[in-house]
């Protein structure tokens, strides 16, 4: 070994720090390739826990999804484009008995009962266009027997939006329609018991109208003769009988239509105020026969003529006045008329109240009170009678004109029915200058019926009047000595004492003052007495219940007559043409005459006692009669008529052998000119139906019983000397021959 040379230490050493750094330097990047791949190793083992999860997560989606496809228990499946399964569950297999090997890959169409044809898409046909939806009912063949399947077919399109698959879903729905057909068949079976019933009520009211058009006109003929005192309340009592029992009956068919939807809403201009006046003129005598009051009172801001069915509004009117009356005892009924909300637009509110001081109802009983059948007063010991219809046929009638109706009440204090009805305003109401027609006038009314008198004064205020009620010859004294009067208004008789002494106090008072005097229609025997002469103590009259236009009138003549000096004076106007809307003071009952020459009437009618009515009716009014008991006799009768005398056909409906249908038609089809004879039903049948029925049947005209002596005295007017359209031409060719 060779000597060590110190002089080489240096390289040495720098040798040794050379190759100590380097060792150095590469165990320092082995360090960092060893940490680098560390890392890289912790990123991928968290990579793969969060796959692990991922992985979990859509498995436990999946066997969510596979439990709920399971649990719905709809059918799923999927079509290629050619319409190939590509896609069943287990539903499917379940419901249709096939495995997924079976169907998958091939075309697939339920089997369906006999009879009825497959209905399942087999192409995108009516999916491309939205909702790309279509659903459908179907029955099909199952493992369980036909059973009913809702399908609803959709599109399924790629992420391009292109059409790949449909995708069909199938629920059972057999308990829904099954659940359907028994609705429809309790329907249809509804329907039939409805018509069931609407043909028993019209026989019903045919059967019961013909003996009480017997009773009722029988009996007034009884009436027309003379009867002891004691009898004549018998057959009196016998008349209100029948007439109330054929109300029940009117009640009974009126509800039956509506119930069963028959009743149409003929819309048509009306004055609103004439259907209220003549509605209060014509239940008058029902509540003057009680001592009640029955007043109008008519806002001037209702329109003069609105649109909509007059004849149903009158008939609510009636029901509703006609119940006042009926449960009140003293006192009276107000029937008023009043237009809600804003007066702008061209519909109106209208408001018609109906106010009475009758004995009332409690709140159990207005809980009930458009109940059908219901009654205040249920016991068996209640004073008023009827069928508890006519608030609920009321009640309808307003729902059907798209109304409300309400009432307020309390017991023993009387009660007010509220009806509002929206209708179309045909003409508005009168201008400010209308209303102001008796500015400055001062009127006295004496107020000793206090529903009278303060309509009175507020018809007379609405015409810028200046009104004052006074109670007694007192008051009017007091009235008269604080400012002079232009007219004084008092019943004939009254609680304040004779109207005939007030009225003769008042002009001594003041000699220039105008006296009206009230009556009922009952008092005409007293006018004369009242109102004509020198000595008169009135210098005119009212016939209660007063209209508003003749008290207008009334008081404008007064007050023309006032200006001229003549108030005092025998009173020579004429009042009708001050009153031409109020109903004429009865005349006594004179024997009925005939206003038509003498008809030869032919009378075809199977029941005796309505021929004998129907008979003794003519003659009494000068007409001559030829009996038919049924269809073939009456036409036997009308070809034997040579001579032609016979000028009119009274055909009942109902008869043996041959019906008036049957017997009309072979009338009309005659070659002679009795096919133009005219033809009036003359029948029980009550209803709408009815009356178009026999139009349709080429009758003429239509009567119903039980008739009216003055009904059919009218329809023999309207007919005399007149030919049937439906059998003109034929008896145009009779008489060219």
């Amino acid at each position: 070994m060779p000597d060590f040379a110190f002089d080489q230490m240096p390289l040495f050493l720098l040798g040794l720090a050379v190759a100590l750094f380097l060792g150095v330097e590469a165990w320092r990047r082995a360090s960092a390739r060893a940490a680098a791949h560390l890392a890289e190793i912790e990123v991928l083992q968290t990579r793969i826990e969060t796959l692990r999860d991922e992985k979990w997560e859509i498995a436990e989606r999946e066997a969510r999804l596979a439990d709920l496809l399971r649990a719905q228990g709809d059918v799923i499946i999927r079509k290629d484009l050619e319409a190939r399964l590509t896609y069943v569950n287990d539903v499917f297999c379940d419901t249709f008995g096939r495995s997924r090997a079976e169907v998958i890959g091939r075309p697939f169409l339920p089997d369906v009962p006999e009879g009825d044809a497959p209905r399942m898409l087999a192409s995108f046909a009516g999916l491309a266009t939205p909702p790309h939806r279509i659903r459908f009912d179907e029955r099909v063949v199952t493992t369980r027997g036909p059973r009913w399947i809702a399908w609803e077919e959709f599109a399924i399109r790629d992420d391009d939006g292109k059409l790949v698959e449909i995708q069909s879903v199938g629920r059972d729905v057999t308990d829904r329609k099954l659940a359907e057909e028994k609705r429809a068949e309790a329907l249809r079976e509804a329907r039939e018991a409805n018509r069931a019933k609407s043909l028993f009520l019209a026989a019903m009211s045919h059967e019961i109208r013909t003996p009480m058009n017997g009773v009722i006109g029988m009996t007034q003929l009884l009436l027309d003769t003379k009867l002891a005192p004691a009898q004549r309340s018998y057959a009196e009592a016998v008349r209100a009988s029948g007439q109330a029992l054929l109300a029940i009956i009117n009640d009974i068919l009126d509800y039956s239509k509506i119930e069963a939807g028959k009743v149409t809403l003929d819309e048509a201009p009306f004055d609103p105020r004439h259907v209220l006046e003549s509605v209060a003129e014509l239940l008058a005598p029902r509540a003057f026969d009680k001592g009640l009051e029955v007043v109008t009172d008519i806002s001037a801001s209702v329109p003069k003529r609105l649109l909509g069915d007059e004849p149903r509004i009158r008939q609510i009117l009636i029901n509703l006045a006609g119940n006042a009356i009926k449960f009140t005892g003293a006192g009276g009924v107000a029937l008023r008329l009043s237009r809600m909300g804003a007066h702008t637009g061209d519909t109106a509110e209208l408001l018609l109240e109906i106010e009475d001081t009758g004995i009332g109802m409690d709140k159990e009983s207005l809980e009930h009170i458009f109940d059908e059948f219901a009654q205040a007063d249920q016991s068996h010991a209640r004073q008023y009678e009827g069928t508890g219809l006519g608030l609920a046929i009321t009640r309808r009638l307003v729902d059907a004109m798209g109304g409300r109706i309400e009432v307020e009440s309390e017991r023993g204090k009387g009660s007010i029915f509220r009806v509002h009805l929206p209708l179309k305003i045909a003409e508005p109401a009168a201008g400010a200058a209308a209303r102001a027609a008796l500015e400055g006038m001062r009127v006295l009314i004496l107020n000793d019926r206090p529903l009278l008198a303060a309509g009175l004064a507020r018809a007379a205020g609405a015409a810028g009047a200046e009104t004052h009620l006074v109670a007694d010859a007192a008051a009017l004294s007091r009235a008269l000595a604080a400012a002079p009067a232009d007219v004084f208004i008092c019943p004939a008789d009254g609680a304040a004492g004779e109207g005939a002494a007030l009225a003769a106090e008042a002009r001594r008072l003041h000699p220039g003052i105008g006296t009206l005097v009230l009556l009922r229609p009952q008092d005409r025997d007293r006018l004369d007495a009242l109102t004509q002469g020198g000595d008169a103590p009135f210098d005119g009259y009212l016939v209660r219940p007063v209209r508003a236009a003749s008290l207008l009138g009334r008081l404008t003549d007064l007050r023309v007559r006032g200006w001229a000096g003549d108030i005092g004076a025998p009173y020579a106007h004429d009042f009708a043409a001050v009153e031409p809307e109020a109903p004429p003071l009865p005349k006594p009952k004179e024997k009925m005459t005939a206003p038509i020459l003498p008809l030869c009437v032919l009378v075809a009618e199977d029941n005796e006692i309505n021929a004998l009515l129907t008979r003794t009716l003519l003659e009494h009014t000068g007409h001559s009669v030829r009996l038919a008991r049924n269809g073939v006799e009456a036409i036997a009768a009308v070809e034997a008529d040579a001579a032609g005398e016979i000028d009119l056909v009274l055909m009942d409906l109902h008869m043996p052998g041959m019906d008036g249908f049957e017997a009309t038609a072979r009338i009309r089809a005659l070659d002679t000119a009795h096919a133009a004879l005219p033809i009036i039903a003359l029948t029980a049948n009550a209803m709408a139906e009815d009356r178009q029925a026999c139009l349709d049947a080429a009758m003429d005209d239509y009567l119903s019983k039980p008739v009216a002596a003055d009904a059919l005295t009218t329809t023999l007017a309207q007919w005399a000397g007149r030919r049937s359209a439906h059998g003109t031409r034929a008896g145009e060719k009779a008489n060219l021959a």
